[in-house]
C-alpha cells in the first residue's frame, strides 16, 4: 500500500472504532499525519521515508520501517510498524485508548479532547491545515 491507501484504510477503521480523526497530507512529500481524538490518543505518521528527528509521533508506519520496533525520543515512546502491520497498529491504538480511558475515565478523556480542540484550533501548522475525516465531527 502507498501512504494514501494506508491513510484511507486507517481513517476508515479508526472512525468505525469511534475515533475523531484529523488528517493532514503534506504537500512536499507523500507523508500523511493523523491525529486521534484531538491528540489525546496521539498521532500517526504515515510515510515512505524517515522523518525529522525533532518530531515525535507515537505511531509510525510505512515502507521506511524495515522491522517492527519500539523507540524512544527524549523520553517519548514511539512505535514503528511495517506497512503490512496496519492491523497490528490499529490493535495497539485501541489498547492505548482503552488504557487511557481506564486511567482517566471516559468523562475526563472526553474533557481532554474538548480542551485540546479549543486550545489548539488556531495554532499554525497541523491544527490549521488539517481536517476532520468523516465520522463524528468532534465533540
Amino acid at each position: 500500500m502507498n501512504p494514501k491507501e494506508l491513510a484511507d484504510y486507517l481513517c476508515q477503521r479508526l472512525i468505525a472504532e469511534g475515533f475523531t480523526v484529523q488528517r493532514y497530507d503534506a504537500y512536499k512529500t507523500d507523508s500523511i499525519y493523523l491525529k486521534l481524538d484531538f491528540g489525546v490518543c496521539n498521532s500517526i505518521r504515515i510515510s515512505d521515508h524517515t522523518g525529522k528527528k525533532y518530531l515525535k509521533y507515537r505511531y509510525n508506519i510505512g515502507s521506511f520501517v524495515k522491522k517492527h520496533r519500539y523507540g524512544n525520543n527524549r523520553g517519548f515512546p514511539r512505535i514503528y510498524f511495517r506497512q503490512d502491520q496496519v492491523d497490528m497498529l490499529i490493535e495497539q491504538i485501541l489498547r492505548d485508548r482503552k488504557s487511557k480511558i481506564k486511567r482517566y475515565g471516559a468523562d475526563r478523556y472526553q474533557g481532554f479532547m474538548k480542551e485540546n480542540k479549543v486550545k489548539n484550533r488556531n495554532l499554525k501548522g497541523f491544527w490549521r491545515k488539517s481536517w476532520i475525516v468523516g465520522g463524528k465531527n468532534g465533540i
